[in-house]
Formats: C-alpha cells, structure tokens, sequence
C-alpha cells in the first residue's frame, strides 16, 4: 500500500517537472488569465459593462469640458458646470501624448476588466519569480495580489484610475529587480522600469502611488544598508544611477499631470484651510474610514463584522462597501512566511507591510498616526484610512508565498528519503494551525456584534418615531428587543459561519502540505490544488460584495445613463438657464445632494457637484456661507455666484424668490433678483484678513452693492449709474467684457477667483485680479470705455505636452535599442 502512494506521488511529481520552464509559465498564466472571465463573466463575457458610482460623477462633472473639447480646436482648462467653476485638470486631464496604454484601452475595452487583469496577474507573477519562487508558487501569490476583496470592489465602485494604478505596481518591481538583480541587457532593464513607473503614473492616482512608495522605499534603502555592509557601493550606485534616469523619464512623460495638480495643491481642499489655519486635510476629516482594530480580523475571516453596509455591518466606518478580505490560505502561509522563511527580503515586504496596517487604523491608533499626520511628508493630503490596507495585502501575500515556498523545500522527494524527515515543516504547521484555531475561535464566540454609539442611535430613532421621550422605558425595551432580536442573531449567525469556513479552508490547506511532505501526493499537485482552492476561495468572497447594481448593457455610455436620469424640472432650468450674453446662470440643486452629486451638473452650471478635491476656499463658503443667515439659505452669496434657480422638494419662501416650476418630482425657485455675470458694486472695504471677509459675507450681505478684499485700491470706487459692462465672449479659456463709466469703479466678476494661469489685459495692459467676497474676482476700473479680457493659459500643458512626446520617443527608442543589443548578442 505504502510503495503505492510512493508510487502516485512519484509520477504526479514527474508529470510537472518533466515539463519545460517554458509549458510551466504557460499553463500558469494560463490559470491566471482564465480567472477574470470567471469572477468578471457578465462584463467580460456576458455582454454587460461596470458603470459604478464614480464613473457616472466623473461623467456628469465632465460634461463642460467635453463638450468644449468637442466642438472647439483648443482644450478648455476650465470647468464651467461645477461648484461655481474649478480648473478643468481637476476632473479631467487634458489628452496624453500616446503611449501603450492608449493602445490597450480603445482595443480592449470590450472586455474590461480581463485585460487590465491579465497586467496586473503578469507582473505579479513575474515579480515572484523575480523573487525566486517556482511557478506554482508564483500563482499562489498573484491570486492574492489580484483578487483580495478590496480589487473587485474598487472596480464596481468605478474607481478606475485607482485599479489602473494598481495594475502596474509588481512591474514596478520587476523593472526594479532587473535593474538590480538580473544580468539582462541594462537598456532593457531601464525601458522595462521606465515603462511601468510610466504607466502607473499616467492612470494618476497620487494616493496609490504614495501608498505603494513604503515597499519601495525599504527595498531601496534595504539595498543601500546592503550595498555598504558588503563593499558593493560602486555596483549599487551604478543601479541607482540606472533607476533615476528612468524615473527622470517616466516623470518627464507624465509632468503635464503632475506639474498642473502641484499647481493646484496649494488651493485645494487638501492644501488646507484658510479658516482653521491647516496645511493638509483636517485630521478628522482625514481620519474618516479608519479600519477599527477588531476589524483587522475581517483580512481572514470576512463576515466578521457584517460585511458590507447595512444593518448587518457593525464595524466603526460610517459605512463600507466590504472587508479587504485576503483568504485562510494567505492567512496560513502568511504565518509560516513570518515564523519560518530565510528569504533575504522577507522584512522588506513584511515591515512595511505591518506599517501600512497600523496607518489604516487611522484615529483608532493615533500613537503612530497623529505623529505621521502632523510631521511626515504628504501623510495629510490622502484620507480613508482603511485604503492603506491594498498595501498590506499585498506585502503580506508575497509574505504568503514565501511561506510556501519554504513549506516546499522542507519536503524532501520520496525517491530521496532516507530515514526520518526534517520535522521543521510539521512543527511550523502545528505552530499555524494553533493560530488559526485562536481566529476561529474570536469569529466563532470572542466578538460583541454591536456597533459603538449604535445602541443610542437605535433608541434616539425610535423615540422620533413614536414622538416619546428617549428615556421613556418603551423605548429601552424596543431598543434591547430589536437589538438582541434582529440585529445581534443576524451578525452572529454570518460571523460564525465565516469563522468554520476560514477553519475549514485553513484545515485543507494544512493536510494537503502534510499529505505533501508524508509522499501521499506530490509537492506540485499539492501546491497546484492550493492554487486552485485560493483561487475558488477568493472568487466566491468576492461575489458577495461586487457592486451588481452597476452592472448595465453593454452597449449603453455613461451620457446614456445620465440622460435618463433627467426630469421635467432639469429641462425647464436648461431651457431658462442662458443669458442673452452667451453665459449661464447657475442652480443651487437642493434637490439632489447639492455638494455630493454632478448629475444636475451634467444638464445646466451649479454651484455644487461632486468632487474630493474641491478648491479649499470654496469649501469654506460651502460650510460657513452658503447656508448661514436668519433663513438658513444665504440670498447674499447666491446673488454673487449668480444662482438664478434652486431645485427643492417643497417651496422655499425666500423674499425675492418665487416658484416659478413644480410637479411631483420637486419644485423650481426663481431668485427674481439674481445679479449679472459682471457688476459693479458701491462700495469696497478692505479688510484684515480672508476669514474677515468671509464671516462679513456669511451675514446679511449685499452683493449687488458691497464687495470685501484684502488689498488696497489705488483709486476708492464711486457709484455710477451710467456705467455698463457686456459679455462679449465667455468660455472656459477666455472671457471679455466691454465696459464704459464715468467714474472710476470697482468691478465684480462672478467666477471663482484662481491665480495660477489666468491673465486679465485692459485696454491691451495687464490689470490685477483682485480677490472679492473670498471666492471671486475684482478688478478697479478706471473711468473711460475699456475691454477687458481674461485668458487662461497655464504654463504646464504646451510645455508638458512636448516633453510627454519626446520623452516617449525616448522611451521606446530605448526598448528598440535594447531589444537590438539582445538578438545582437543572441545571433553571435
């Protein structure tokens, strides 16, 4: 019986290894490639396509932009249609000089997101074979890279930028290691670095990039503290040299992005604010969505905490759309990895690995993330704790995979058995499977099922309902009833039944190593049927929480969807919207979530829409201005942002408001008083400071006739009943105004007042932009009749558009002249 099993396992064995390194690499990425068909079928194959929440805002919020581009031979750099104007780059950079990716989108799209996957489970694959991991061993970890709950939740979302930058990172990482580690041809080795960091940079998404600058920046600094330990300092600083030329590359080809958002940083919401004297995001606002600490518990077992929103999530984030689930098998091996692997970058991915999880725990560990957030470099402009998680499944799955390659070199091949075998894996085993007997054990029976402050919160709803008081005893009883009758039964029975799932995976992935290492199956059978079960693991997770309901037919666009979402109400504000000038009065759409939503941004100018970084000083108007006043809707800064609508549910009784439209899907407001796009006011005072100015306009404030700033005037304005001011042309690159008086006057122009690029010339000369009413533009008038034009040209778009050309000439001319150097070298 036992020459049997010796017998199976042999030929199991001899199968895989008698194949070539080349079928091997084949029939694996074959395995990986299959998946997204799998996990993605309705999109990939099924006809449908992922239009998520942040694809349909970043559509709607686009519309200006578009339509401009579309019609006209220039690019606009300006975005008309939300909050009250805002640099175009904010929502939508400008066209890229072509590069490969320009390729892959238009040829592929059909099938997204297999294609994009395909990148993504290469490079990862290729990274750990980089590494030194076998073949098989390589999947294991691409799986994780490529699959953990977090990847397909991002892609429902429509977060796409952030899974295009994702993609690129294990290529980051193989450009890296062939620079530094591999006897390759140097040119191709630069362009295989250069070419990676370069696309990763253009699907521009700086948080990621940042995120991901941890792993790297220890493997950089792991080699130097190597380097200088074994006198290999020339080498290393001969690969440095190597690498920063080929960042210097990918950053030329990718500056235009880069030097417009480095613009932007300093009047961004994330540069900090005015008011409260912050550089960076606020802390709490920065801290929102931090993973609590029992929720790391979720990375293993995913029902845990409820899962997903609704009233079976009992986690402390508001709410989230799921765990970042990352599989008992990673869980088991990960363990392993850490107690057990030599391998020689083990700490490289393990300690920033534990860094990155402790920064996702935001406010609940600020011992580490007050520090981080006040003193280290770009820590406060990102926020959503939890997002630092993808950073540390990652780590921890290449960890993962060290484990199990360690795993199988312990297991000695039976032919070359002699006497006992080494004990190290049986006992690292052991070790693992207590580990996750204790997980077990929290999921099954160690964890409350009720959210902090919810209890509260419960009795508070309850008494509104029945209009009692909340310490009425009716209302403790309900609340104790519903809690321990609804809530806590239904949280429990999901967390329990992912605890024996986790222990049950755990288990088989534990005996198929010890049939493994007792010759009861070959070591690549074993490691093949691990593949395979993370895989069917991961998969079947990630169903629960992919983003179905945004799912559409396939042939439908993102203006499509938009468009069946328009009512009567935004076809009689766009029908009433444009002035005679050419220009468009602007809505206040209570209506629909006004500051978190673009959609009635797409059909006519508002003064909300949707956007995590909004101008800094337009959020302080937001939440200091706009709504303040004895009305609770500010007339004085509606008249300045020229508001001529405001959408509601019921009808507003302002004084000079009238209702002007209504049906059963909500009303229309007139501001039968609302101020031109250019006025002049009666008079201007000079105030201290910018929160001065905006505490005067939070009061009762007169637009149409008073206007605050910071600076002195030359001339002190005088009223002029004759003086006029047209409109001559408006769009988002240039505006001009023809103006007459008699007196010298203080103009008040209703767009958003931003410095970078914008120029105003009078009478052929240039004049000041003055900053007015804390969000808008000013300009002293002389007496006489003068035109006045304003023209946007920011110097990084000409100047980076020609260095994204040329460097990309650059890079492609180096993969040519190294793929040149290579079948030179192969033919002699």
């Amino acid at each position: 019986m036992s020459s049997k099993k010796k017998s199976a396992s042999s030929d199991n064995s001899h199968f895989w290894t008698s194949l070539s390194a080349r079928n091997q690499h084949l029939i694996c990425l074959g395995f990986l490639f299959i998946l997204p068909f799998i996990l993605f079928y309705s999109s990939t194959l099924g006809g449908q396509q992922y239009m998520g929440h942040d694809a349909i805002q970043w559509r709607a919020g686009a519309e200006s932009i578009i339509e401009y581009n579309n019609t006209h031979d220039d690019i606009a750099h300006w975005a008309t249609n939300m909050f009250s104007g805002m640099p175009a780059t904010t929502i939508s950079h400008p066209p890229q000089a072509w590069n490969l990716d320009t390729i892959l989108k238009k040829g592929f799209r059909f099938i997204y997101p297999a294609l994009e996957y395909w990148v993504l489970f290469g490079g990862a694959y290729v990274m750990l074979l980089l590494l030194g991991m076998r073949p098989l061993i390589a999947v294991f970890g691409s799986v994780v890279i490529g699959l953990s709950t977090y990847i397909p939740i991002i892609i429902g979302a429509g977060h796409n930028a952030k899974f295009i930058a994702y993609i690129y990172i294990p290529w980051i990482y193989v450009g890296y290691f062939l620079i530094t580690r591999s006897r390759i041809n140097r040119w191709l080795a630069f362009f295989a670095f250069a070419l990676a960091l370069t696309l990763h940079l253009r699907a521009y998404h700086p948080q990621v990039t940042y995120f991901f600058l941890f792993p790297l920046g220890t493997l950089f600094i792991v080699d130097a503290v190597r380097a200088y330990k074994e006198d290999a300092f020339a080498t290393f600083s001969k690969h440095t040299g190597v690498l920063l030329m080929a960042a210097g590359l990918a950053t030329i080809i990718t500056l235009q992005m880069y030097w417009s958002t480095a613009e932007y940083s300093e009047y961004s919401m994330r540069g900090g604010s005015e008011i409260e004297n912050t550089e960076g995001l606020s802390q709490n606002y920065a801290f929102a969505w931090s993973q609590g600490v029992g929720e790391l518990l979720t990375l293993a077992i995913p029902g845990s905490y409820g899962g997903a929103s609704g009233d079976a999530y009992w986690g402390p984030k508001s709410f989230t759309s799921g765990p970042h689930y990352m599989g008992a098998l990673i869980v088991l091996f990960f363990i392993i990895g850490v107690i057990r692997s030599k391998h020689n970058l083990k700490w490289v991915f393990l300690g920033p690995g534990i860094a990155t999880l402790l920064f996702s725990l935001g406010e609940n560990f600020l011992l580490l993330n007050s520090p981080m957030f006040n003193y280290f470099p770009l820590f406060d402009k990102f926020r959503a704790p939890e997002m630092w998680l993808m950073t540390t499944v990652f780590c921890f799955g290449i960890v993962a995979a060290m484990g199990l390659e360690w795993a199988a070199k312990q297991i000695k091949p039976a032919q070359r058995k002699r006497g006992k075998q080494p004990g190290n894996w049986k006992q690292a085993l052991m070790i693992a499977g207590v580990a996750g007997l204790v997980f077990a054990g929290i999921g099954f029976a160690g964890l409350s099922y009720e959210k902090t402050g919810e209890r509260q919160q419960i009795a508070q709803q309850i008494a509104q309902q029945f209009q009692v008081p909340v310490d009425d005893p009716r209302v403790s009883e309900t609340t104790e009833r519903y809690i321990n009758n609804e809530l806590i039964p239904q949280r429990k029975q999901m967390a329990r039944a992912d605890s024996l799932r986790f222990a049950l995976i755990f288990a088989v992935g534990i005996a198929l190593i010890w049939f493994a290492g007792g010759h009861v199956i070959a070591p690549a059978t074993a490691i093949g049927l691990l593949c395979v079960l993370l895989a069917a693991d991961m998969i079947l997770v990630d169903k629960r929480y992919m983003n179905e309901n945004s799912l559409v037919d396939g042939n439908l666009s993102s203006e499509g969807i938009i468009e069946r979402q328009e009512r009567e109400l935004d076809r009689f504000i766009e029908a009433n919207s444009l002035h005679e000038e050419g220009w468009n009065y602007r809505t206040l759409p209570l209506l629909d979530n006004p500051f978190n939503n673009a959609i009635p941004a797409y059909f006519y100018p508002s003064i909300g829409g949707y956007s995590g970084a909004k101008l800094g000083y337009y959020q302080d108007l937001i939440d200091g201005a706009i709504f303040s006043g004895p009305n609770g809707i500010n007339t004085g800064v509606l008249q300045m942002l020229n508001v001529k609508y405001i959408s509601s549910t019921a009808p507003i009784q302002l004084r000079g408001f009238d209702t002007v439209f209504s049906d059963q899907q909500g009303n229309v407001i007139e501001n039968l008083d609302v101020l031109p796009k250019a006025w002049f006011v009666d008079s201007v005072e000079t105030l201290n400071s910018e929160p001065e100015v905006l505490q005067r306009i939070s009061g009762d404030f007169d637009a149409g006739s008073d206007a605050y700033i910071t600076t002195s005037l030359d001339t002190a304005p005088t009223a002029d009943t004759s003086a006029t001011v047209t409109v001559t042309d408006y769009g988002p690159n240039r505006i001009s105004m023809d103006i007459t008086r008699e007196q010298p006057g203080f103009l008040v122009l209703g767009e958003i007042w931003y410095p970078p690029g914008w120029t105003a010339m009078l009478n052929g000369e240039e004049t000041d932009i003055i900053r007015t009413n804390y969000v808008l533009r000013g300009f002293e008038i002389p007496a006489g009749d003068h035109e006045l034009i304003l023209t946007l040209e920011p110097e990084w778009y000409a100047i980076g558009y020609w260095l994204g050309r040329v460097g990309t000439i650059a890079l492609f001319g180096t993969g040519i002249f190294g793929l040149f150097i290579y079948f030179r070298k192969e033919k002699k």
